[in-house]
């Protein structure tokens, strides 16, 4: 086909004929090469054609304070993780003491927890508050004094307590506290101020604070003076609930507590938790009027 084009062409031996053969040449390469760029590019456009971009889970959220502001019920409900989800709290804190030995071990376990802290030990201890911050966790309300009397007496004292507080834990952070309180003694419907704790779980709500019990514990407010080994059993046997919010204590009498928290921490990764702070719960609701939470660990 070649030697027909040439003697078309009129071309005899020499370098005209050299020409035109390279002319050739480069004429089916350059075909040969488009067939192979054309038949490269479009397996490229059906290979991302055939894998369409996922849609991002929208952020957990959880139920406004208005709404809903049980927090230990908003966490036991959600059903955002398929892991079983952990929530150490710590209160009557911050103390010199026991807090920041509790810190060290946190850190070394890598475990973010919420502290219930008093207002009065905030006070006494702000450095100490501050490094709780620091460190990575969340500070959140036990009310100012823990005096039964003094902050039960009406719902006046006991709101200007919980806002104390509040201004106490902005001021150490230089942020807007996440509102969540902890009633002194529990917010269960039982004892001599019972009644006065169901009154001011509204209070809270129309304040728009959330308000925290526990479903778990290590038992170190039980009384006595309970030893690492016990208190370790005792939150063996009470975290039975996929999703559990843990009562413990960094006040300066609970050595214990701090002693014994590595193996709780153990077990508890044992038996397939994962732990968070009470502003990252993984809550994804079916309603609209809902509240984004933190996810940053």
């Amino acid at each position: 086909m070649i030697q027909k084009l040439m003697k078309k062409g009129g071309i005899d031996d020499g370098k005209p004929r050299l020409f035109v053969l390279c002319a050739i040449v480069i004429l089916v390469l350059a075909i040969a090469c488009g067939v192979g760029g054309c038949r490269h590019e479009s397996g490229e456009t059906k290979a991302v054609d055939a894998t369409p971009e996922s849609t991002p889970r929208p952020a957990p959220k959880i139920p406004l304070a208005s709404s809903q502001n049980d927090l230990l019920k908003i966490a036991v409900e959600a059903k955002g993780s398929e892991s079983k989800i952990c929530y150490l709290t710590f209160d009557d804190g911050p103390t010199n003491t026991i807090t920041p030995a509790i810190l060290d071990v946190l850190k070394q376990y890598g475990v973010k927890a919420t502290f219930f802290m008093l207002g009065s030990m905030i006070e006494k201890n702000p450095d100490m508050a501050k490094r709780v911050f620091d460190e990575g966790h969340l500070l959140a309300n036990h009310t100012y004094s823990h005096d039964y009397h003094a902050l039960y007496a009406t719902g006046e004292s006991f709101m200007a307590e919980v806002k104390k507080v509040e201004e106490l834990i902005r001021k150490v952070t230089g942020e807007e506290p996440f509102k969540l309180v902890r009633f002194p003694g529990g917010g269960h419907n039982a004892g001599k101020y019972g009644e006065h704790k169901q009154r001011y779980k509204m209070l809270l709500q129309e304040n728009g604070y959330y308000f925290a019990d526990w479903n778990a514990l290590n038992g170190d407010a039980e009384g006595g003076n309970r030893s690492a080994d016990q208190l370790l059993a005792r939150m063996q046997e009470t975290a039975t609930q996929k999703n559990i919010v843990v009562l413990m204590h960094d006040a300066a009498a609970k050595r214990t507590t701090a002693d014994a928290l590595p193996a709780i921490i153990e077990y508890l990764r044992g038996q397939g938790y994962e732990f968070r702070r009470m502003d990252e719960i993984p809550y994804y609701p079916e309603v609209e009027e809902t509240v984004e939470t933190s996810m940053e660990l």
